[in-house]
C-alpha cells in the first residue's frame, strides 16, 4: 500500500461505485490529510483464507491519521469521516450487491463464511497489528450503516484507552495474534464491535 492517511484500494471493474468513492473522497480531503485512492485489477488466484483475501473496496485508516485527527482539532473531521464511511459502506453493499466469488479447491474454501468479501474496512492496532472488520453477507443500507459508525467509535474509544484488546475479547492462543491481521465484527445482540476467531470459519 502507498503511504497515506486514508488509502482506498478497489478493484478495477464496473461493479465499483465509482461516484461514490468520488464522493468521499471529496468529503474527507483537507489540508494536511493525504487521501490515495488507487485502482487494482481483479487478482489472480490466491493462496490464503478467505478472510485475508482483498475485497472489492478496501479502506485503509492509518495511524498517522488516527494519532492526528482525533484529538480535539481533529473530533469534528472525525465525525465527517464516520459519515462519509458509512455512507460509502452503503453504496457498495447495496444490491446489486459486489459479491466476487471464490473457486479453491476442494476443502480449501468454507461453507461457514458468513462475511462479504466486497468491502471491508481496516485500521492500525498496536505494535504492527491491523484491525480488519468483517460485514457479513446479508446486510442491510441501514445494517452497513451503523455497523461502519460502530466500528469507528470502537477506534476512537481504543485511540483514547477507553476499549482495548482485551475489552472486545482477543483469545488466541499464546501471547500474540497468529497473524498480523486481528479480524473483528459487530455484535448485534452486544451492540458492539468484538473480535472473531478466524479458527472456528475454517
Amino acid at each position: 500500500m502507498k503511504k497515506a492517511d486514508i488509502f482506498i484500494l478497489c478493484v478495477e471493474n464496473d461493479s465499483v461505485p465509482e461516484e461514490a468513492l468520488a464522493q468521499f473522497e471529496d468529503e474527507i480531503s483537507v489540508d494536511g490529510l493525504s487521501v490515495v485512492i488507487e485502482k487494482r485489477k481483479p487478482l489472480g488466484p490466491m493462496a490464503c483464507l478467505e478472510w485475508f483475501v482483498v475485497p472489492a473496496v478496501l479502506v485503509y485508516i492509518a495511524k498517522s491519521y488516527l494519532d492526528g485527527f482525533l484529538g480535539e482539532m481533529g473530533r469534528e473531521h472525525f465525525q465527517s469521516l464516520k459519515k462519509s464511511l458509512s455512507e460509502l459502506s452503503s453504496s457498495v453493499m447495496k444490491s446489486p450487491r459486489i459479491e466476487p466469488t471464490l473457486i479453491g479447491s476442494e476443502g480449501k474454501l468454507t461453507g461457514n463464511n458468513p462475511y462479504s468479501i466486497a468491502f471491508s474496512i481496516m485500521a492500525d492496532a498496536e505494535s504492527g497489528y491491523k484491525f480488519k472488520l468483517l460485514v457479513p453477507k446479508a446486510t442491510s443500507e441501514s445494517g452497513c450503516k451503523l455497523i461502519t459508525n460502530r466500528f469507528m467509535e470502537f477506534l476512537a474509544d481504543y485511540g483514547s484507552g477507553l476499549q482495548d484488546l482485551e475489552s472486545i475479547g482477543c483469545a488466541w492462543p499464546g501471547t500474540h495474534p497468529p497473524s498480523k491481521t486481528i479480524f473483528v465484527h459487530y455484535n448485534v445482540d452486544k451492540d458492539a464491535i468484538e473480535w472473531l476467531d478466524d479458527r472456528k470459519f475454517r
